[in-house]
């Protein structure tokens, strides 16, 4: 925990210094997230493949831009993530074949804030960018809801997600790379991104048998960019 206060507090001063000499932006942005998670393989073990799970993503975007095309983007995201597994039985009834089988959704809540390093390229008017950097994340919340299946889906279980007694870790630290489109409007820029996000973080603490769960996403999302300042600027000689 001490680590991750050092990289919070580390990240806090940078973006101040930053936000001195900058051109800074400000926007927001909304999107779909399609969240899984990696599945260790364990001989031993029989564990189903996971699912992506499709949700919803928002957030506050603020970029500082540096020089030549080079900024730094900060964002504060609330996104879900998590996953699905669907294990189906083989059933059929005059031959005809029967969907049975159960459904397991896992929704969790984040609040997400990546720190990416950004080079924009182009013209005044269409432009791209690639991005890539750390991402801190904390688990705010979810839900965890079965459903069953014969014919017709009907629900089980939908109880709150507990990560305390199923010894799950709320933190996570994870890396992120995208690319993305813009258009500049005038007093206002418009972007649609692409952005893949692996956590390093476990998702479990299971001391005896180590499975190794962490979390995976690729979200798609558009939004918009505004301009606060023209930035620093040095006095000439």
């Amino acid at each position: 925990m001490n680590t991750a206060k050092r990289i919070i507090t580390t990240t806090f001063a940078l973006l101040l210094v930053t936000f001195t000499f900058a051109q800074v932006s400000l926007g927001l942005k909304a999107g779909v997230n399609f969240a899984n998670i990696t599945i260790p393989e364990i001989s031993i073990v029989n564990i189903p493949d996971a699912q992506t799970n499709k949700s919803f993503t928002v957030g506050a975007v603020a970029e500082f831009g540096i020089a030549n095309g080079f900024a730094i983007q900060t964002e504060a995201n609330y996104t879900k993530k998590g996953f699905i597994i669907n294990e189906g039985i083989p059933l059929e009834l005059a031959n005809i074949p029967l969907p049975v089988g159960v459904k397991v959704t896992t929704d969790l809540n984040y609040i997400e804030v990546p720190v990416l390093a950004k080079y924009n390229f182009g013209n005044d008017k269409v432009g791209g960018y690639v991005t890539a950097g750390p991402t801190m994340s904390y688990a705010s919340g979810g839900r965890f809801r079965t459903a069953a299946n014969f014919i017709i889906d009907f629900n089980v279980v939908d109880q709150k997600f507990d990560f305390d007694n199923l010894n799950i870790s709320k933190f996570d630290i994870g890396a992120s790379i995208g690319a993305g489109g813009t258009v500049n409007l005038g007093a206002t820029k418009l972007f649609v991104d692409a952005r893949y996000t692996h956590g390093f973080n476990k998702l479990d603490n299971i001391p005896v048998i180590d499975l190794d769960f962490r979390n995976k996403n690729f979200a798609l999302t558009t939004g918009f960019l505004i301009p606060l300042n023209k930035g620093y600027s040095r006095p000439r000689a």
